[in-house]
């Protein structure tokens, strides 16, 4: 048993803090559930022609808005600080909540406006630093810190789903002919509902982000010094710079100059797999995660049954970043996520069924499926930095959001154009036909990558290149690297 020393409370109140902040972000996956008061609401109050279809606009503004935003919140991240991003991105996201009590009583662009763009941007700056600093406190349990961590953002549905369903339908009110609630007592408690929510996610934000801090900057050298396979044989923040020092700093800044910096992660073929894969199973995840609800009502007439069956498929969803993200640990991030991707396929092909199953088929089919998309969120941060390196791997992380931008578009013109056409049956499928190409997709990536791997490859190309008289510069390997190599020509 380790002695208390040596116990990282700092870290462990840095994961606890940041699974309690993405908790309270992860109550997007409560708007399958939400989705279905909100457009009932605005039904009766100006846009009597509003479906479910329409509504889900409002989900893909969210996804675009993220896919747009991480890209850049490294940068931002970089300029104010971690810890003032925290702070800033939770006060903007509970905003856009409170800001929806007024915008619910004008147009669907304005909510979307509100409830998308404004929680989604506040959203994308607060989310990577609870990432980046638990990985850092944890260098060699990547997996584990991202699945306690990302299990906050699956598990906030939990949560969130009964309080919405509590204020909203404490009777159970089930909907009417038309498909929707048209209960007066129901709808009129819709607007307020978003100032209650706005004011918990504050509550529980501010505490959280006083918890997470970051590691002292000489104890981040001696994790990243043990993981890279060497220790530091002194005091890592002694004054006195000995020349075993000054050689072990030394190598610390050589570990630091192997990793891949964004403009050349762009270039490799390693960054567009884990793109393709993220486009691909955040388009099933968001499809789901929408429609689950109304798909549920074509045949169930207990809302609070779906609402509970909503709020349980948090539990999967944090339990499965935790399963996936210690999977990835124990093997390979390879074989996680293609053992992700079969799921996926497999329960996607088969989930119309579940309307002749009933309740407990639709119950297990959903439940299943939130126990297994969720790998991707806690094995594709780990793999970014463990191929990129930590120096560059949240923002490079970041840049992988810009699938989000495609994917949420997609959802938000095609889902009625293909219920119209083609009903549930036909997305379900075309769903696990995105399941399918992410699992081929994934067997190109490497088993073990790393930067060293990288620059490897790079240094192989150079040899051969400089070997034939041409300029080796392009390939951005390490000073280090390019003198060997002209050592040895």
């Amino acid at each position: 048993m380790p002695s208390p020393s040596k116990i990282p409370w700092g870290g462990i109140l840095a994961l606890l803090g940041g699974f309690l902040i993405q908790l309270t972000l992860g109550s997007f996956y409560s708007f399958g559930n939400v989705m279905t008061y909100m457009t009932s609401y605005m039904r009766v109050h100006g846009s009597p022609n509003m479906t479910y279809g329409d509504f889900i606009v409002v989900q893909s503004v969210w996804g675009m808005t993220q896919g747009a935003i991480f890209p850049l919140s490294g940068f931002i991240i970089g300029i104010i600080g971690p810890r003032v991003a925290m702070f800033g991105g939770c006060f903007i996201f509970s905003l856009g909540s409170a800001l929806t009590y007024w915008t619910l009583n004008h147009s669907l662009t304005m909510v979307a406006f509100t409830y998308g763009f404004v929680s989604a941007f506040g959203q994308g700056i607060a989310l990577i630093p609870t990432m980046t600093i638990g990985m850092k406190w944890f260098p060699k349990r990547k997996g584990m810190a991202m699945g306690v961590i990302v299990g906050g953002f699956g598990g906030g549905a939990f949560i969130f789903n009964q309080i919405q369903t509590a204020i909203l339908n404490p009777e159970n009110v089930n909907i009417a002919e038309s498909g929707y609630f048209e209960d007066e007592d129901l709808l009129k408690r819709v607007p307020g509902l978003m100032l209650i929510l706005s004011a918990i996610y504050v509550s529980i934000q501010l505490v959280a982000c006083l918890m997470v801090t970051e590691p002292p900057a000489c104890q981040f050298l001696d994790n990243r010094k043990e993981l890279d396979g060497y220790a530091s044989p002194v005091d890592s923040s002694s004054p006195v710079e000995s020349p075993v020092k000054q050689e072990v700093l030394s190598k610390e800044s050589e570990a630091f100059e192997l990793d891949i910096t964004p403009r050349e992660a762009i270039r490799r073929r390693e960054f567009y797999i884990l793109w393709l894969t993220r486009f691909s199973v955040v388009l099933v995840t968001q499809t789901i995660a929408g429609f689950y609800k109304a798909f549920g009502q074509t045949f169930i007439e207990d809302d609070h049954f779906l609402s509970l069956v909503g709020a349980i498929c948090s539990i999967f969803n944090c339990s499965g970043r935790l399963f996936y993200g210690l999977l990835m640990d124990k093997t390979t991030y390879r074989l996680a996520m293609t053992t992700e991707t079969v799921g996926l396929f497999c329960l996607f092909s088969t989930l119309y069924v579940t309307s002749i199953l009933g309740q407990v088929g639709f119950a297990i089919w959903i439940w299943l499926i939130f126990l297994t998309f969720p790998g991707t969120y806690s094995t594709q941060p780990a793999v970014t930095v463990q191929t990129f390196g930590h120096k560059y791997g949240g923002t490079i992380y970041g840049f992988l959001f810009t699938s989000d931008i495609v994917n949420n578009l997609l959802v938000g013109i095609l889902s009625k154009s293909i219920l119209e056409a083609w009903g549930y049956m036909g997305l379900f499928f075309i769903l696990a036909a995105f399941a399918a190409f992410a699992f081929i997709v994934t067997c190109f990536f490497p088993w073990n990558p790393s930067p060293a791997l990288l620059r490897q490859k790079d240094e192989h190309i150079a040899c051969e290149e400089m070997g034939n008289g041409k300029d080796v510069s392009a390939y951005n390997t390490p000073n280090w690297t390019k003198d060997a190599i002209a050592l040895e020509n």
